[in-house]
């Protein structure tokens, strides 16, 4: 005998989210007479660019459960769950996760549904859902780099330790490199060169010409008085062998004289 007709629906029928945000929606098995003891079914989201399927689970402690997913779509198969007898009785939760802005249906499927007793119903209809997703998706894995980088950042500018991203960049180039070569070469050039050579080098020269144009003149003086002098000597020296001369030949001549006297 049939455990009678049943509908099986998902609850809220619509669900509106930000991008980023979960929410979840509950499958519902309504006008149970005998409990549920057993389901076969399966959930999709119908665009999966909307939401991702990010967790399941099954109510009323089931003995053995089955369920696959694919972050588009999950099915749920279980065996002896211990539920409500009468009613509306929830059969399983499942977690939705909001990827980017839109709106995508959540298609239910039922292969099976059974009471407690081990009897199935007859299960009429189903009614899927609806996940509107507002915006776009936060870059969270963007986010926490940054964080991760500006952590190490910190670290480095207390302890000089070179962490992540900012870290070991700031540690390494800002603190122990840059200043090094900055400070070496750029003072030796600038004070050296400029100073000692240019200033010297004109003084130089422009003493020696001033000195070499004098001593021409210099020289010409004296060359004049030399000559003179020796135009003088030379008239003076010859006047005094003729003298001599003379001398001589009165001498000779006395002395021939007195022979003969």
């Amino acid at each position: 005998m049939g455990a009678g007709t049943t509908t099986v629906v998902v609850q809220p029928e619509s669900t509106t989210i930000t991008a980023g945000e979960t929410t979840t929606v509950d499958i519902v098995v309504e006008s149970a007479d005998d409990g549920v003891g057993s389901i076969d079914l399966e959930l999709t989201v119908a665009d999966a660019s909307v939401a991702d399927i990010t967790d399941v689970s099954v109510a009323g402690d089931p003995s053995t459960v089955r369920t696959t997913a694919d972050n588009d779509s999950t099915r749920i198969a279980a065996t002896g769950m211990d539920t409500a007898d009468t009613g509306s009785v929830t059969v399983a939760t499942v977690t939705l996760a909001g990827e980017s802005g839109g709106t995508s249906p959540l298609d239910l499927t039922v292969a099976a549904v059974g009471n407690e007793s081990g009897s199935a119903y007859n299960v009429s209809g189903t009614t899927s859902g609806e996940l509107t997703v507002e915006g776009e998706a936060k870059p969270t894995p963007t986010e926490t780099d940054d964080d991760s980088s500006s952590g190490g950042g910190s670290s480095n500018d207390g302890g000089g330790f070179s962490g992540g991203g900012d870290d070991d960049d700031d540690s390494g180039s800002v603190s122990t490199p840059t200043a090094t070569p900055t400070a070496t070469p750029t003072p030796t050039p600038d004070t050296e060169t400029p100073t000692p050579t240019p200033m010297e080098s004109p003084t130089a020269t422009e003493t020696s010409e001033g000195t070499a144009t004098q001593s021409p003149s210099v020289t010409g003086t004296p060359t004049d008085s030399t000559t003179d002098t020796t135009s003088t000597e030379s008239s003076s020296l010859s006047l005094v062998p003729l003298a001599v001369v003379g001398g001589l030949v009165i001498l000779i001549a006395g002395v021939v004289y007195y022979q003969r006297e």
